[in-house]
């Protein structure tokens, strides 16, 4: 009786581990672009310089995201417009501060959700207290 008894708690169970089977690899990235995240107002560097794993189609606001850190925006798709990043709001540090990005080495010339990455761009997501004079 008592081994009837165990084999009927032995069994559920190990029928419950035999299930799928999970591959510790993780999945091949389609585009690893470089990113970094600055505060300039304060000099801060909140996310140091490096390659983040994205799928083929993503955009500078999804190596953003890609990041981790905490994300506030606005608007959705081409239009998402970010207003904050790890609490730093815009305007926080003045009436003209906000969130933008330069796209190897220039300032973004389309909207975050819409420029599309590729493995050999560097991004780098920057808080400015003028954020216009950024793209002058």
């Amino acid at each position: 009786m008592k081994k009837l008894l165990l084999m009927s708690l032995l069994v559920p169970l190990l029928t419950a581990c035999g299930g799928d089977t999970t591959s510790t690899e993780e999945a091949a990235c389609d585009v690893e672009p470089t990113i970094s995240v600055y505060n300039a107002a304060t000099e801060e560097t909140l996310f140091n310089e490096k390659s983040v794993c994205l799928e083929e189609g993503a955009t500078v606001l999804d190596a953003l995201e890609a990041t981790e850190l905490d994300i506030e925006s606005v608007g959705d798709g081409d239009m998402t417009y970010v207003t904050a990043v790890d609490g730093i709001e815009e305007k926080s540090a003045g009436q003209s501060s906000g969130w933008v990005y330069a796209f190897n080495g220039s300032p973004g010339d389309e909207g975050a959700g819409a420029k599309e990455v590729e493995s050999t761009d560097i991004i780098q997501w920057r808080f400015e207290e003028d954020a216009i004079s950024f793209f002058e």
